[in-house]
């Protein structure tokens, strides 16, 4: 390769400059009203290192605030933390409320395991999971014993450096008013640092001292919503730390005005609890301050912060609720043949986790639910909430949070979208069939295009969601792919039968355009039309305007007459024919206009009908993409509404048959589509809905409603009954005539006295004195006279050559109530009568029609179907 020119030399040494210049400039401008970021990250350092040796210096018991309801209390002591200071004036006084009420939950889910002294801390307790890692939901409730009303605190004496958002008059976030709700805990503890300080207490350590002595970083992210949140409720994250022995979490916010996790030990229910989660956060927390100082030009983000996906919390935070939190986990119960197994095996839990993590393919028994009771305390806005079920609510009511592990609930993902994909190709199979059975113009024409363009966007919208999900989370990568392939075929295939539909349906289109157009020129001539006044004439100075003299003679200038033709009488005397013909013979012609070879019709017509549908194809994807967006969208919206948009999509979803149903009746078809693909769609894309309706765990943890799934099953029930209707009952049945333009039928009512009006077909017919007066034949017996005694007549079907009995309607006879009797209208659906007036069998005619519409006898163009 040649070596660049010197030009290209000198144009690469001046980029390299202005990138080492742009790079090595410090941005010291700071725009006005706001701290320098060098300043600023020089501060969050200095508060988190004061924080950090206050943990250091404190002991159990070091902060005592007083108990609400006590008076007098003088043992009151704080910390010189923030949030933790007496003139911060936070709800401090609910705390002891807080720890009982924890203690006793903890009780109540150990049950009968804790010790013989009745002390939580203290004695064998049941197994619980190790690593809490998974999803919980349930229900909370408000608890209102001691809540008073508190006045604002005061930011700018808590965190007088912090430039707010929302001063103190604005309200404040995640404040939590209603009475109950819901409650999501996604813990994560995979990653996280560890410590057993029982190992050096020797062997004089307690039991306490070894059930609290092993302690682990812990991390969850929990939602709550009530009736007045939007969308999901108030996200947040918490962190603090795991007994494991115990199956105690204790997690807390942290943020500019409450240092939570510095002060977390002192909010432990014991001595134990304090000395192991102390010596924790003392290692951690100090590792994560070395990190914070030295990454602090490239990761300005708190690393407790409780909105990690909010920017502004770095300079501009928004002042919000604070919360701790005291979750329990419960002891496993394992289900067998004979009920639960109260006692689980020793080591079957630590198995069970080794297996769930690093699988191995050891057989597992059913993996028990994660479940969880929890107790919340805001310290700054002073509301207490707990989480729902017994003792002191029914097990109907709720059961506190249950959920699955994390490897339980990725694995149950897996395994429903293979499912899911599973269906998507049962939909591919329907598919093929039916665009093998509609392969001719005849066939194709009578499908909706609208209804397979509400299909085409369904799986459109899965295909981007799966994707999404593919590219995303790697946990379920090869079952997202799988899934995402198969809606990826699904919408092929429906985009090139919907592309062959709209081809199809091309003559069509044109002819209703022509007719509107020719229906507007109608209108158009049919207006009275107002004579044009003549224009006035244009006069100049010096001009008269004189009228103009009629011609000579006082009369208009009769047209010129044309020659006078000779009008020869021929032999046959038909003198108007030979006029005619001489006209015909003497009236100008026009020039022809050669048409150019070189564009055929047919090209020019494919050309149009490829450029329509690429546009009909992007406004399926303009629509598509509005619907993507407005979803993504509504999940910041209140509960009610969000639930009442996705109703409605999923009824306008469901509802791709009435498109249809609206063709057969305008084409007057009975039948277009496979009964198996009609029943097996329907099935196919129900069971979503199923699933997520009718199943309580479902993985996007969706509240069930089979009120909802009923209605939506029952709607597309009775479009499949309406369709049956129209194939049995005929295409327009219960439609009024006034709505729809006047259809061929071809399966009339058949009257004797109709042969003067021509309604009857040509095989029927009897012509009075002809030699075939009566259609017989070779060995008619007295049954058949007698068979045409009662109604029936016999002609042969021109495609199978057999015989077709035809009932006909007698001379006098009351039509309305032959066409009304159900035998009759069976009967009237064996045979097809076509306008120019031949009969055959329904299965012989239609099965001709699905490649012809044209007459087998005469080649006249049929109706379609």
């Amino acid at each position: 390769m040649p070596p660049p020119p010197p030009q290209e030399y000198a144009r690469l040494f001046m980029v390299i400059i202005f990138l080492i210049y742009i790079y090595s400039t410090p941005t010291t401008t700071v725009p006005p009203g706001f701290q320098n970021p060098r300043d600023f990250l020089e501060e969050r350092v200095n508060r988190t290192r004061h924080a950090l040796n206050v943990l250091n210096i404190t002991r159990w018991r070091d902060f005592a605030p007083p108990q609400q309801g006590v008076k007098d209390y003088n043992g009151a002591r704080y910390l010189n933390l923030t949030g933790f200071r007496e003139e911060d004036e936070y709800a401090w006084d609910r705390l002891d409320q807080f720890k009982k009420k924890s203690m006793k939950m903890s009780r109540d889910a150990k049950g009968n395991w804790r010790g013989t002294d009745g002390e939580v801390d203290k004695g064998l307790v049941e197994k619980v999971w190790e690593n809490v890692t998974g999803i919980v939901q349930g229900t909370w409730v408000r608890d209102q014993e001691g809540e008073v009303t508190r006045q604002r605190v005061n930011l700018t004496d808590i965190a007088p450096g912090v430039e707010w958002a929302i001063w103190d008059d604005g309200p404040w976030a995640r404040n939590v008013t209603g009475r109950e709700g819901k409650l999501t805990l996604r813990v994560d503890e995979k990653s996280s640092e560890h410590m057993d300080i029982s190992d050096n207490l020797g062997g004089g350590h307690s039991m306490a001292q070894w059930l609290g002595g092993l302690v682990r970083e812990a991390s969850a992210t929990m939602t709550l919503q009530d009736e007045s949140s939007s969308g999901d409720g108030w996200e947040m994250r918490l962190h603090g730390v795991h007994w494991p022995r115990q199956g105690v979490l204790l997690l807390t916010t942290t943020s500019e005005k409450f240092s939570g996790i510095f002060g977390l030990p002192h909010l432990s229910t014991s001595a134990d609890y304090f000395d192991s989660s102390k010596s924790l956060l003392n290692l951690t927390l100090g590792q994560a301050v070395e990190r914070l100082q030295r990454a602090a030009w490239i990761d300005q983000l708190n690393p407790w912060t409780s909105s990690p996906d909010a920017p502004g919390d770095v300079t501009m935070p928004v002042p919000h609720c604070e919360y701790v939190v005291y979750i329990q986990v419960y002891p496993l119960k394992m289900r067998l043949p004979g009920g639960y197994l109260e006692a689980v095996p020793e080591g079957s839990v630590h198995m069970i986790e080794q297996e769930l993590r690093f699988p191995e393919g050891a057989p597992l028994p059913a993996v028990p639910k994660l479940q969880m009771s929890a107790v919340i305390f805001s310290p700054d806005c002073g509301f207490l909430l707990e989480s729902k079920g017994p003792p002191r609510f029914s097990p109907i009511d709720g059961e506190h949070l249950v959920g699955l592990k994390e490897e339980v609930f990725l694995r149950g993902i897996q395994h429903w979208l293979l499912v899911f994909a599973a269906m998507i190709f049962g939909q591919i199979l329907l598919m093929k069939a039916q665009m093998k059975d509609a392969s001719t113009p005849s066939t194709i024409g009578r499908i909706s295009l609208y209804s397979m363009g509400i299909m085409v966007m369904a799986d459109g919208l899965l295909f981007a969601c799966l994707s999404l999900l593919s590219a995303t989370v790697p946990n379920i990568f090869p079952s997202a792919l799988i899934g995402s392939f198969a809606s990826l075929l699904s919408v092929a295939l429906l985009v090139r039968f919907t592309g062959e539909l709209y081809k199809a349906q091309e003559p069509e289109r044109r002819e209703r355009q022509r007719a509107e157009e020719a229906e507007r020129a109608a209108r158009a001539a049919n207006r009275p039309s107002q004579p044009t006044p003549s224009p006035m004439p244009i006069l100049t100075a010096g001009q008269v305007l004189v009228p103009s003299a009629p011609p000579q003679g006082g009369t208009l200038a009769a047209p010129r007459p044309a020659a006078d033709i000779p009008i020869i009488i021929p032999s046959d005397q038909d003198i108007d024919a030979e006029i005619a013909e001489v006209t015909a013979a003497t009236a100008p012609r026009p020039t022809p206009i050669p048409l150019p070879a070189t564009t055929p019709n047919q090209a020019m017509t494919a050309q149009l009908s490829t450029s329509d549908f690429t546009s009909i194809y992007g406004r399926f994807v303009l629509v598509l993409t509005f619907i993507l967006f407005l979803s993504l969208s509504s999940f910041s919206w209140p509960s009610s509404l969000r639930t009442g948009y996705v109703y409605m999509l999923s009824f306008f979803y469901l509802s791709f048959w009435i498109p249809q149903i609206r063709r057969n009746i305008i084409r007057n078809c009975r039948k277009a589509l496979l009964w198996k693909f009609v029943i097996g769609q329907s099935l196919l894309r129900l069971l979503p809905f199923a699933y997520f309706f009718l199943k309580r765990d479902n993985i996007l943890f969706v509240e069930t409603d089979w009120k909802a799934f009923t209605v939506l099953a029952a709607w597309v029930w009775l479009q499949i009954w309406i369709m049956v209707a129209q194939e049995i009952l005929g295409p327009r049945w219960g439609i009024p005539k006034g709505w729809t333009e006047e259809g061929w039928d071809y399966h009339p009512i058949l009257r004797e006295d109709n042969v003067e009006a021509g309604g009857l077909p040509l095989g029927l017919v009897q012509v009075p004195g002809s030699p075939m007066l009566e259609r017989t034949r070779t060995g008619d017996d007295e049954s058949k006279r007698k068979k045409k005694d009662t109604g029936l007549h016999s002609v042969d079907c021109a495609i199978c050559m057999q015989v077709l009995e035809v009932p006909v309607v007698a001379s006098g006879e009351d039509s309305a109530a032959a066409a009304a009797s159900v035998t009759n209208m069976l009967a009237r659906r064996q045979y097809m009568v076509t306008p120019c007036r031949h009969i055959f069998h329904s299965h012989c005619l239609e099965g001709w029609m699905r490649f012809r519409l044209q007459c087998p006898i005469c080649r006249e163009q049929l109706p379609p179907l």
